[in-house]
């Protein structure tokens, strides 16, 4: 009972805080609410018993990916990119039960856990080498291909928010000259 207060209430903080990045019109402040969407998207990993994932979670994207946020931040000037002061509210409010539904989801699974494997076979595995190795095993021998595509589309990602904010950076250094 107690770990799923605990699901319920990381659960909670992950939903409000996309309701906040979805509304909140300051960037520094979205960034704030990114960041508590992501630490309590680890806590719900945590809770569930994927100690791994929810320190990758912890290390990967709020940390690094929070920090790269922040460094685009400081890098544009944000009072001169703002050509208007539409915000993509209609399609955030649209995208909501597609969100809603990814949580029944998770809850879902987090209810039934490793036990809706076939057989039992993760909670075998897991008693067996632990719950790392059962992450790394399947990762790089069933799915090795998925990652690889995931880590690739991750780093043009990386490179067109660099270079986006390196052409912005530019527009109006040549503006104001």
């Amino acid at each position: 009972m107690g770990k799923l207060i605990i699901f319920g209430f990381f659960s909670l903080m992950a939903i409000l805080s996309g309701i906040g990045i979805i509304t909140l019109k300051n960037p520094v402040y979205v960034i704030v609410a990114l960041l508590s969407s992501l630490i309590a998207v680890a806590g719900i990993f945590f809770t569930a018993g994927a100690e791994l994932v929810g320190a990758l979670q912890l290390l990967i994207y709020a940390v690094a990916i929070a920090i790269f946020y922040i460094i685009v931040i400081s890098a544009v000037p944000w009072q001169k990119a703002k050509k208007s002061e539409t915000h993509h509210r209609f399609e955030g409010l649209i995208s909501l039960p597609v969100v809603l539904l990814l949580y029944i989801e998770m809850i879902v699974v987090f209810l039934l856990g490793v036990k809706a494997s076939p057989e039992g076979e993760i909670a075998k595995l897991i008693e067996k080498i632990g719950n790392a190795e059962v992450i790394g095993a399947i990762l790089f021998s069933k799915y090795f291909l998925a990652f690889e595509v995931v880590s690739l589309v991750l780093l043009v990602g990386m490179i067109g928010a660099v270079l986006i904010g390196r052409k912005e950076s530019q527009t109006y250094e040549d503006d104001t000259t």
